[in-house]
C-alpha cells in the first residue's frame, strides 16, 4: 500500500498498484526569489519570510501587477503526467493537441497534491497535520534501538518487553470499543495487545494514519504508535453486480492483495535504525498468508480492516519541517539527515529491495527540527538516529541485475527512463530521486521546478519535459563550491553516468558525517 506513516504525498503515478494520498492540507515550502516584488498575488503573514512568493496557477493576464507576481513559483506543487505518453521534442515547441494513444499501458491510480496546498507556506499550529505532544521526549541512551545491527548493544527488546508481560498474572480482555485498537506484534501472535486512540495524523485516498498509545506496554517505542489504517477502493466495497463486474472486482481485489502482501512482506524483513518499523497488524493472517484478503473474506462477509502497527516520528515529515523554517536548514543538518537516508537506501539495495517513491514527503523526523537542532552539542548526537525512511507501498524485491517495467513513482522525483517507458534500473531511479532530494534541501526548490523568473510559456511547460531534457541548473549554490554539489551532479545525469548508491555513500558530504554515527 502507499501512504506510509506520516508523511504527506506528492503526485504520483502507478501502474497495478495501489498508493496512498498523503493529506493535501501540507504545505511547501519555496525559497527566496532573486527578483524582489512590491506586490505579491496574497498578503503573507507577519512571520513570513518577505521574499517569498506563493504559487499562482492561474493563466497569464495583461496586468503588470499580475505578471510580477507569477514570476517566481517556487512551489513543489506539479501538475500530474498521468496520461504522459510520449517525450517532449527538446528542439521545437508543440502547441498541445491531441497525442496519439501510446502502447504503453496507461496509469490507472494518480496520487495528486491539491493545488491549494501551495498557497499557504505558513503553518498555524491548528492546521498542522501532525499532532505533536507539547514536550517531545528526547531519546534515553540507556534504552536502545531495537534492530539488528552488531554494532548496538540490547538493553531492552521487544523480546524481553514480551517475556517479562508473560509471567505476570493474566490480565482480562478489554471491553474493545472503536477507539481501542487489538494488535499483535509480528511473530508473537498468541498475545494480543491493547492501544487507544489519539488522533490523526494523516489520510488519503487509501488510508488512514493515527497516532495511538498503549494501555498494556511499557516498552519504549510502542507507548506511542503510528496505525495505518487501509482505506478500500469504492469498487470494492461496492461489491460485484453482474459478470462484468465480477471480473473487474476480482482483478481489482488482486491487485490491492498483491500491493499489500509485498508492502507488509518487505517491511517485515527490514531492521535498520533508518527505516520505518513494522511492529504488528491487527490480525495475523495479514502476515500468514499469501492471499489475507480472500481468505478473511471466506471466513466473514465483507472487506476485512487492515490496521498496520508501526514506528511513530513526532517530527513529522521532512517536507513540512522545510516548510515551517522558510527552507532555511543549515548544512551540517543537512548533510546529517542525507547521510541517514543514504544509509537507509544502500541497507535496502544491498537487500535486494528497491523503494521507488523517494521524496522529501516519505522523510520523517524521529522529533522535531528544533529538538534535532538542539542535539547538537549532546553526547546522543552521533547516537541517536534523526530520521526514518518510511512509505514502501511501491518497493519492490528484486534480484541482481533484474530490471523493472512499472511506470510508478511521484512526478518531481521519477527518473527519465520510468518516463519513457523502457525497462529500467531501479537502483538508479532511486539515486536520481535522492539527487532531487539533497538539491530540494539546498536550494529551498525542487530541480524541475518552473525557474525563478520564468516566462508563461515555460511555466506552462510540463515538469516531464523538463526532466526529459535534464534541464535543471543551480541557482543560490551556482557559484559556491560545497561537497554536496557533487552528488547532485552525478545523480541527476543520464542512467549511462548515473551513481550507484555506494558511489554516493563514498562521497565526502556523505562519509565524513556518516562514519562518526554509532547508531
Amino acid at each position: 500500500m502507499s501512504d506510509e506513516v506520516q508523511g504527506p504525498p506528492t503526485p504520483r503515478i502507478q501502474q497495478q498498484e495501489f498508493k496512498t494520498q498523503s493529506n493535501p492540507k501540507v504545505p511547501t515550502y519555496q525559497a527566496p526569489s532573486s527578483t524582489s516584488s512590491d506586490s505579491p498575488m496574497n498578503k503573507e503573514p507577519s512571520g513570513a519570510h518577505p521574499n517569498l512568493l506563493k504559487v499562482n496557477t492561474d493563466l497569464p493576464v495583461s496586468s503588470p501587477q499580475e505578471l510580477e507576481q507569477q514570476r517566481t513559483p517556487l512551489s513543489l506543487v506539479i501538475s500530474s503526467f498521468d496520461n504522459v505518453q510520449t517525450l517532449p521534442t527538446p528542439m521545437a515547441y508543440t502547441p498541445p493537441a491531441i497525442q496519439p494513444r501510446s502502447p504503453i499501458d496507461q496509469l490507472h491510480v494518480v496520487k495528486r497534491r491539491d493545488p491549494n496546498r501551495a498557497r499557504n507556506l505558513n503553518l498555524s499550529p491548528g492546521k498542522q497535520q501532525r499532532y505533536l505532544s507539547e514536550i517531545f521526549p528526547l531519546p534515553d541512551s540507556s534504552v536502545q534501538r531495537v534492530n539488528s545491527l552488531p554494532t548496538v548493544s540490547e538493553t531492552a527488546t521487544l523480546d524481553t518487553a514480551l517475556a517479562d508481560s508473560a509471567t505476570e498474572d493474566e490480565k482480562p480482555l478489554l471491553d474493545v470499543g472503536e477507539d481501542i485498537l487489538t494488535g499483535y506484534l509480528v511473530d508473537h501472535y498468541k498475545e494480543p495487545l491493547y492501544w487507544r486512540k489519539l488522533d490523526e495524523i494523516g489520510s488519503g485516498n487509501f488510508s488512514t494514519v493515527f497516532r495511538y498509545e498503549s494501555l498494556d506496554q511499557a516498552h519504549a517505542e510502542l507507548r506511542q504508535v503510528a496505525v495505518k489504517r487501509i482505506k478500500y477502493p469504492e469498487e470494492l466495497i461496492r461489491g460485484k453486480c453482474d459478470d462484468d463486474s465480477d471480473t473487474k472486482y476480482k482483478e481489482l481485489l488482486s491487485r490491492l492483495e498483491s500491493s499489500l502482501t509485498r508492502e507488509l512482506s518487505v517491511l517485515k524483513s527490514l531492521s535498520h535504525p533508518c527505516v520505518v518499523k513494522l511492529f504488528g497488524i491487527n490480525n495475523p493472517t495479514f502476515l500468514q498468508s499469501g492471499k489475507p484478503l480472500r481468505d478473511l473474506m471466506n471466513q466473514n462477509s465483507g472487506l476485512p480492516p487492515c490496521d498496520m502497527i508501526m514506528s511513530y516520528c513526532a517530527g513529522g515529515d521532512l517536507l513540512t519541517a522545510a516548510a515551517d523554517c522558510n527552507g532555511k536548514i543549515e548544512m551540517w543538518l543537512i548533510q546529517r539527515i542525507f547521510a541517514e537516508l543514504t544509509l537507509a537506501v544502500k541497507y535496502l539495495h544491498e537487500s535486494h529491495v528497491i523503494h521507488r517513491d523517494l521524496k522529501l514527503e516519505n522523510v520523517l523526523l524521529k522529533y522535531p527540527l528544533p529538538a534535532l537542532i538542539g542535539m547538537k552539542d549532546s553526547p546522543l548526537f552521533l547516537q541517536t538516529n534523526f530520521i526514518e525512511l518510511a512509505d514502501f507501498g511501491l518497493c519492490k524485491r528484486i534480484k541482481p541485475g533484474e530490471l523493472s517495467t512499472a511506470r510508478c513513482g511521484s512526478e518531481d522525483y521519477v527518473s527519465p527512463e520510468i518516463l519513457m517507458g523502457v525497462p529500467y534500473d531501479g537502483r538508479l531511479s532511486d539515486t536520481w530521486a535522492l539527487g532531487v532530494i539533497l538539491y530540494g534541501l539546498l536550494e529551498c526548490r525542487l530541480p524541475f521546478d518552473p525557474p525563478p523568473n520564468a516566462t508563461a510559456r515555460q511555466r506552462n511547460r510540463a515538469t516531464a519535459h523538463r526532466i526529459a531534457r535534464f534541464d535543471w541548473k543551480w541557482y543560490q549554490w551556482a557559484n559556491a563550491d560545497i561537497p554536496a554539489k557533487e552528488i547532485v551532479e552525478n545523480t541527476l545525469a543520464r542512467k549511462t553516468n548515473r551513481w550507484m548508491i555506494d558511489k554516493i555513500y563514498e562521497s565526502q558530504f556523505v562519509k565524513e558525517a556518516a562514519t562518526q554515527f554509532a547508531f
